[in-house]
């Protein structure tokens, strides 16, 4: 409408502009025609005239006039030029009548003109005064003729005044048509001219009625037109009314308060949209069909016409950001609590320089450093890295990982010692920043009963004999941290033969030695271990040689017969005062208890040896209590397992405990520092059980009888395939393949070579798994074979294959212990066989058993 409006107002004035150009054009020129013509009459007037019968004052008058108002035009003053034109021609036609003494003369065209410039160049008012005063003039003059009031003589002779009258009357009168055409003729123009932009104008505004109504019907948003006079709802789109549950012919026609949740929102909103005629993004919230309330943002257009009545309203439904931005508000409250209350200690550093940014509450176990130490500091000026290329290899690992899980280092305690500790840590970002949220454990006693489990394993599982007691006492100094291991044999009460001695990380030469005034005699006379934790030179001051060493600190225990009879002595001791540890007396027991073990053993076969060739029952009698022995050695490997297994259960117990007290504060990052640690316990446990499945092999009594070895080989397949369905595995098993053995122990051999085999061959697009007999000449006994086409070993390190927690393969390619080729033996050597294995890297293994030669209990 104001576009409309715009467009009109300029036509007109560009009309008005044109028209006064042509109308003082023809006003200058119909000023110098009147001029001329008057001026050519005055002359004839004055030359042709009869005395006292001329008129040629009044075409003097006529023509000052004009020429007056010719100048007028020149100058641009042609405001009442028309008028006196028009009033100087009306008054020669009067006075030209009155000299004349008759209205029958041209002055009758003077008239006309007069009555024709004002209709063309004067008003509606000026045309009907002048129209009026020349009908009344000629009314007036015809009546003053017609009743003999003229005085002057008519004299209808025609002449060349007459024809010049004429003349100049019809040439203004043309000039005034001409005028008044091309003026209606521009107009005319103008008008066509403006109808075509007019035309075209509303054709614009109809395609931007079509593409708004276009937006409108498809936008996204909910939208609503309104009235601005009543307010009353004129239109809604498609997604107002899937966003508010209304069909548009419930809502048109309302008042929009129903929409609104909070009227006075709604009152703020209308004021301020009145007020501004617009609203951008102003919060409130809205009631839905269903009762149902949301948060939304409005924003409202009622344009800057006044005119304009029409408001056009937006509605972003906010609800879900609202939440979103409230669940980011929650997580970031419950990662700071978590991150603060966080029993492990935590770190967010600078990944440009290493420059700690926050650090958690909890006690820092690793460096021992408070919060006021570490903070505007970088890791490596705390001892986190030893060294700047400690860190660039670990932020290289992290960098091109992602993450970290379980990396393994050493850091600096404040008071200068080296700590075993294990990281976790993650790339984040804190206001456009890189940095890194590390998490730190405290390795060292992990480590330190990792070492002590394998120390404990290697001791007791060494060779029988004398090796065996200087492997003992080596690992038994590296288990328990002391200075001198020794394992003596007592020759009588006071005498002690030194059968290995481990001192200062060596082994030293044994020897002989008197007990009498020593620690040792203590020992030997009491039934349980014996300890001097301190001031042991005070305690015997005649023991000269273990004074003479310096040791502080004594700790042992004596071996003993079955009848209680002392055999032998374990001691330990230490240069420095000893702070007794719960597990250090267990392992000293455990330790004792095997060496004790073996230290029988090697008198029964001492005395085994002396009678072999002389009594025969005696033999037996001593083959029976070897027997025995070699069952409690057995029994000595369960209980070292079984004994472990107490502070695992606890560490495992308390470790569940306060996963399960923690809950769901736990972030993802700590539940799995958790997993990793209760995943740790299992395995630990799957050592020891691993342990103690080897001591139950060796301690369950031999029953043999008829097994088919083809069936259980068969069975024991289908069970393990069961697990892998997805398998892809070619079996082939020879048939009836029977022998004498213990079913349940030959059921433990097979399933731990099958589920070897079906291990190391996972990585083949087909497994291959035989089962049959060997066929070898010389052989006293059947010997049967379980051969795959898996990834094989090095012949080079087959004496490790049978031997306990020996693995030819690293742990992260094949999970396992390193315990069932060690069962596996024990197995076969308890039925008299033996068992021998042959491969080569990718080409397969093939494990060859023989289970003895008779079945004989």
């Amino acid at each position: 409408m104001s576009f409309t409006s715009s467009m009109q107002s300029y036509d007109d004035a560009a009309l008005n502009i044109l028209g006064d150009q042509d109308r003082t054009s023809a006003l200058a020129l119909m000023s110098l025609v009147i001029g001329i013509a008057g001026l050519l009459v005055l002359t004839l007037e004055l030359v042709l005239a009869a005395p006292g019968k001329h008129e040629g004052w009044v075409a003097g008058g006529l023509t000052v006039v004009a020429w007056f108002c010719y100048g007028l035009t020149r100058t641009g003053r042609t405001r009442y030029v028309a008028h006196l034109i028009v009033a100087a021609v009306l008054a020669s036609a009067i006075f030209s009548a009155l000299t004349y003494g008759s209205v029958r003369t041209a002055v009758g065209f003077l008239f006309m003109g007069a009555v024709l410039g004002a209709g063309i160049f004067l008003g509606r008012t000026a045309l009907i005064i002048t129209t009026a005063a020349s009908i009344g003039s000629l009314g007036a003059l015809t009546w003053a003729e017609a009743n003999g009031l003229m005085t002057a003589t008519p004299d209808f002779n025609v002449s060349l005044r007459v024809w010049i009258t004429h003349s100049a009357t019809i040439l203004v009168s043309a000039l005034m048509v001409h005028h008044s055409r091309v003026r209606t003729n521009r107009a005319i123009r103008l008008k066509t001219q403006e109808f075509e932009r007019r035309k075209a104008t509303e054709q614009e505004r109809d395609r931007s009625l079509e593409r708004f109504a276009r937006i409108f019907r498809t936008s996204p948003s909910p939208m609503v037109a309104q009235s601005a006079r009543t307010g009353s709802i004129l239109d809604v789109n498609p997604a107002f009314e899937r966003s508010y549950g209304y069909a548009r012919d419930q809502v048109l026609g309302r008042q929009e308060s129903f929409l609104w949740n909070d009227p006075a929102q709604r009152d703020t909103y209308l004021q301020q949209l009145y007020a501004e005629r617009h609203m951008d993004q102003f919060p409130c919230l809205g009631r839905r069909a269903d009762g149902t309330v949301f948060q939304a943002l409005i924003s409202s257009e009622m344009g800057t016409d006044r005119e304009d009545k029409l408001i056009i309203t937006t509605i972003t439904d906010v609800s879900a950001q609202a939440e979103a931005m409230d669940r980011l508000r929650r997580s970031e409250e419950r990662f700071a609590k978590a991150f603060n209350f966080s029993p492990l200690n935590l770190t967010i550093t600078r990944l440009s320089d290493g420059s700690f940014v926050e650090i958690n509450e909890a006690t820092d176990s690793v460096q021992g450093l408070r919060l006021e130490e570490q903070l505007g500091k970088t890791s490596v000026d705390t001892g986190v890295w030893l060294t700047p290329a400690d860190r660039e290899r670990f932020v290289a690992q992290l960098l091109r990982d992602g993450r970290i899980d379980n990396y393994d280092t050493r850091m600096r305690h404040k008071d200068g010692s080296l700590i075993d500790t294990r990281l976790w840590a993650e790339l984040i970002e804190i206001d456009g920043e890189a940095c890194i949220l590390s998490c730190t454990i405290n390795t060292t006693a992990e480590k330190r009963r990792e070492s002590l489990l394998l120390n404990v394993a290697k001791g007791v599982a060494a060779e029988t004999g004398e090796a065996f007691f200087g492997a003992l006492t080596r690992h038994l100094c590296e288990a328990i941290r002391c200075d001198m291991v020794v394992i003596g044999e007592c020759r009588d009460p006071q005498q002690v033969h030194i059968l290995s001695i481990w001192k200062d990380a060596l082994p030293m030469p044994t020897f002989s030695f008197d007990t009498v005034n020593t620690p040792c005699a203590e020992t030997l006379q009491q039934k349980d271990v014996f300890v001097c934790a301190q001031g042991l030179p005070l305690e015997f001051p005649q023991a000269r040689g273990i004074n003479r060493e310096g040791f502080q600190a004594y700790l042992g225990q004596a071996l003993r017969d079955a009848d209680g009879t002392p055999i032998g002595i374990l001691f330990a001791m230490w240069r420095k005062p000893l702070t007794l540890r719960e597990d250090l007396q267990a392992l000293v027991s455990i330790f004792a208890s095997r060496a004790n073990a073996e230290l029988v053993r090697l008198h029964r076969d001492r005395e085994i040896q002396r009678l072999t060739e002389t009594l025969e029952q005696r033999v037996r009698e001593r083959t029976a209590d070897l027997q025995k022995l070699n069952a409690e050695l057995d029994s000595f490997a369960y209980t070292v397992s079984h004994d472990l297994k107490s502070p695992l259960r606890a560490i495992d117990g308390f470790t569940r405990l306060l996963d399960e007290q923690l809950g769901e504060r736990m972030s993802a990052d700590e539940r799995e520092m958790f997993d990793r640690v209760l995943s740790s316990t299992a395995r630990m446990g799957s050592l020891i059980s691993a342990l103690l499945a080897l001591a139950r092999v060796s301690q369950a009594p031999l029953e043999r009888q008829s097994v088919d070895l083809s069936e259980l080989v068969r069975s024991i397949l289908a069970e393990q395939l069961d697990k892998h369905p997805q398998r892809q595995v070619r079996c082939h098993i020879a048939q009836g393949l029977a022998a004498g053995c213990d079913p349940q122990l030959a059921r433990i051999a097979l399933e731990n070579l099958l589920g070897n085999a079906l291990k190391y061959s996972r990585d083949q697009p087909q497994t291959v798994i035989e089962f049959g007999r060997s066929e070898h000449e010389g052989d006293s006994a059947p010997r049967y074979f379980v051969r795959d086409n898996g990834v094989g070993f090095n012949m080079a390190y087959a004496a490790k294959l049978f031997k306990p927690f020996q693995r030819l393969h690293m742990a992260n390619e094949f999970e396992g212990t390193g315990i069932g080729l060690a069962t596996v033996r024990r197995i076969i050597e308890r039925h008299g066989g033996d068992i021998t294995a042959i491969s080569a890297p990718g080409e397969g293994a093939t494990f060859s058993f023989s289970l003895g030669d008779a079945p004989a209990a």
